[in-house]
């Protein structure tokens, strides 16, 4: 029996060292190492990244050399206000500091760790909607875990997630396009896809630039390819489930509190979105309550924006222009 497990362990060994040896090497998420570019690639394809990691390891090396003091913050419906159309509106120095999937613990993290490291919160736009206010931990999987800076878990779990979204079955793919160089259509099931983003290593911008190209050349045909996203909607008004309880009151004064002793100059942001279901009335009341309703704005449910699908990338995520128009109305 012992030589059977000894074998067993041998043989065990290069099945787990192989695998982990090659993660480190091409290091695929941008976890491990430092880079210059950390979205940006020279590459024909691009890979899907842990975007609060990035966020947050760009902001560590470059808050002290910038003076970042103003601060975009919000899940994926966050990423098109343009800081260059913000800093138009306020007097400041700002950075992306957004996440995909992003949650009330994330943006409270983030700002706790803007507060910790005495970092001025001069202005901030904090873009939610109803399921960004659900997350009260830190967030499962390698997509959408939070950097350890933020979380103060250890680098180990953090690691050990984000190998778990590489083995057993991306390893594949990431081995195929490591060597070819070639983008497959399986590989996009492994967040391996074509490249559609630029990133501004400064201010963390993101933009969807090949299909903002695409849409300013021929829309229609844009549009066309997508029409099966945009689902028809209910047209009497619906409204979201109450979420705010507990510990996410507990995180949402928190949040306030600090943007009070920095005397940030704030505007929360409810985003308008395909699905047109309105935020539930009585928590928007709660935050406005809280946070003060001239800081408050509700853009969800049915109105101009949410009409049009060409508001949308697809049923999701709003334009840049959306956004910009956004911006003219709360800073008015």
């Amino acid at each position: 029996m012992r030589q059977f497990l000894s074998k067993t362990v041998l043989f065990a060994i290069p099945i787990v060292l192989l695998p982990l040896l090659f993660y480190i090497i091409i290091d695929p998420f941008k976890v491990i190492f430092d880079y210059p570019e950390q979205i940006n690639t020279d590459k024909a394809y691009q890979i899907t990244w842990n975007r609060d990691y990035q966020s947050t390891q760009l902001f560590l090396n470059n808050y002290k050399k910038y003076n970042y003091d103003s601060f975009i913050l919000g899940n994926s419906m966050s990423f098109f206000y343009q800081a260059t159309t913000w800093e138009k509106y306020i007097d400041g120095n700002c950075f992306h500091f957004n996440a995909s999937n992003e949650s009330l613990y994330g943006i409270w993290r983030k700002i706790n760790l803007l507060d910790s490291l005495k970092v001025d919160i001069k202005n901030a736009l904090i873009v939610i909607n109803s399921n960004s206010l659900i997350g009260t931990q830190n967030s499962p999987g390698h997509l959408f875990i939070k950097h350890p800076a933020l979380s103060n878990e250890s680098w180990f779990t953090f690691h050990a997630t984000m190998f778990k979204g590489f083995f057993p079955k991306p390893i594949f793919a990431f081995i195929d396009v490591f060597f070819t160089g070639k983008l497959k259509p399986y590989m996009y099931a492994y967040g391996i896809r074509n490249k559609v983003w630029k990133h501004d290593m400064v201010t963390n911008q993101i933009s969807y630039y090949i299909f903002d190209q695409q849409i300013k050349e021929n829309p229609e045909q844009f549009y066309a390819d997508k029409m099966k996203l945009f689902v028809k909607r209910d047209t009497v008004q619906t409204y979201n489930k109450a979420v705010i309880n507990g510990i996410r009151k507990i995180l949402l004064n928190n949040i306030k509190n600090v943007l009070k002793s920095h005397k940030t100059n704030y505007k929360i942001i409810i985003s308008p979105l395909y699905d047109q279901i309105k935020f539930n009335r009585i928590e928007l009341e709660y935050l406005k309550n809280l946070f003060g309703a001239e800081n408050i704005f509700d853009f969800s449910g049915i109105n101009n924006f949410t009409e049009d699908y060409h508001s949308f990338y697809e049923g999701s995520h709003y334009r840049p222009v959306v956004c910009d128009s956004i911006l003219s109305i709360i800073y008015k």
